[in-house]
C-alpha cells in the first residue's frame, strides 16, 4: 500500500531531553486545518518534533495518483513550513509528513508505536475524518462517543480541536446566558487577543 514519508529540520535543529513528539492527524477539511493550525500556533515549542499524518481513502486510491499524492504531500509540508515562520520563525523544528494509504486506525496505531509520541492531535469533523474512521471501526454513534472513548483508551494523550466556527457559535450562545460567569468574558478576551479561537476540546493524561 502507498506510503510516502517527508522529513525536513529548522537549521541548527538539536534533538535532545527535553525534546517533545506530537502526531497532529490532519485531514484537508476545515476541522483538520485547524487542528493542525492549533498544534503549530499553541502547543509547539523550540526543539520540538511534529508529525503530520494525512490519510488516503483506500477506496480513492489508484496506482496510477502516486505522484499526486506526493505533490500533495510536498505541498502540504510547505504549508505546515510556512505557518511554522508565521506563528514564530525562531523556533527550531523538526517536521515529518506521512502520507498513508489505509485504514485510518491501524495507520496511526502504528505511528504511534513508531514515533511514540507525547500528545495525539485530532479535529473533531469532517468528510471521511480521522474521527469518522475510529466511530465505524469501534461500533460507536457519533463523534462525542468517539472523543470518549479515545480518551479513555489511547495509550497517550488526545487532544480533540473543535473548529474556529463551532467555537464562535458557542460564545455567541454562551454570550446570551444571563447566569453566564465573567471568567468566560476573561477567556474570550484572551483568545481574541491571540488572534486565534480554536481550542482544544478535550485532553488527557495517559493511564
Amino acid at each position: 500500500m502507498f506510503s510516502y514519508t517527508l522529513h525536513v529540520q529548522s537549521e541548527g535543529y538539536a534533538r535532545s531531553r527535553s525534546t517533545r513528539v506530537f502526531l497532529c492527524a490532519s485531514s484537508p477539511d476545515e476541522s483538520g486545518r485547524q487542528a493542525l493550525e492549533w498544534c503549530l500556533d499553541s502547543l509547539v515549542q523550540d526543539g520540538d518534533e511534529v508529525v503530520v499524518f494525512r490519510g488516503v481513502d483506500p477506496d480513492d486510491f489508484a496506482e496510477n495518483d502516486h505522484d499526486q499524492y506526493r505533490d500533495d504531500a510536498r505541498d502540504l509540508m510547505r504549508h505546515i513550513q510556512e505557518k511554522c515562520v508565521e506563528y514564530d520563525p525562531d523556533r527550531k523544528l523538526s517536521i515529518i509528513v506521512e502520507y498513508i494509504a489505509g485504514k485510518v486506525t491501524q495507520t496511526i496505531d502504528r505511528l504511534i508505536a513508531l514515533y511514540r509520541p507525547d500528545s495525539l492531535i485530532v479535529g473533531t469533523r469532517g468528510q471521511r475524518s480521522v474521527m469518522q474512521a475510529w466511530a465505524g471501526a469501534f461500533g460507536a454513534p457519533g463523534v462525542g462517543s468517539v472523543s470518549k472513548y479515545c480518551l479513555s483508551h489511547s495509550p497517550v494523550p488526545v487532544i480533540v480541536v473543535r473548529p474556529e466556527s463551532k467555537v464562535r457559535k458557542t460564545m455567541a450562545k454562551r454570550r446570551a446566558n444571563p447566569k453566564r460567569g465573567q471568567h468566560f468574558d476573561e477567556l474570550v478576551k484572551t483568545k481574541t487577543n491571540n488572534g486565534s479561537l480554536s481550542v482544544p476540546m478535550f485532553s488527557t493524561l495517559t493511564r
